[in-house]
């Protein structure tokens, strides 16, 4: 369903889903700056840690600028499942350890104040993307367009 266009060309659902985009946006850039800046201690661990933190920093940080210039259906369902398998991925490494990987590989990590802090900013952030989801239009358009 796509609103009536506004005199910007917005429809209304466009108008409604504007300030979870900036939200979404600002949640991933968050979350990209939090795994930018853990990268170093995770690089002095093994650097294969260092990378995949650093690979989730780009993808975060990129992600927002994709939110703010290009937010299509198909790239709120990639934010959707990328944060969650960084989700899952940290819900392992917090139970069972990291399997099969580098020097810790099986050691369960502590849960700490700045990764805790990373994972509420994404679960945010994935609930933003599904409020958007569900106010995007069926039609392929984007958040902020309206089919003709």
């Amino acid at each position: 369903m796509s609103g009536q266009a506004d005199s910007t060309g917005l429809s209304l659902r466009a108008d409604q889903a504007r300030p979870w985009l900036v939200r979404a946006a600002g949640l991933s850039a968050g979350a990209g700056v939090i795994h930018l800046m853990v990268t170093p201690e995770h690089i002095d661990h093994w650097i294969g840690y260092g990378l995949f933190f650093l690979v989730a920093a780009a993808a975060q940080l990129g992600y927002s600028a994709l939110l703010a210039l290009k937010p299509s259906r198909e790239a709120l369902l990639a934010g959707v499942i990328g944060n969650g398998l960084i989700l899952g991925l940290y819900l392992v490494t917090r139970t069972v350890g990291i399997p099969y990987f580098g020097p810790e590989a099986w050691v369960v990590e502590p849960v700490g104040i700045v990764d805790a802090l990373s994972k509420v900013i994404e679960i945010a952030l994935i609930a933003c993307l599904l409020v958007l989801l569900r106010l995007q239009p069926a039609s392929g358009t984007t958040a902020g367009q309206t089919s003709a």
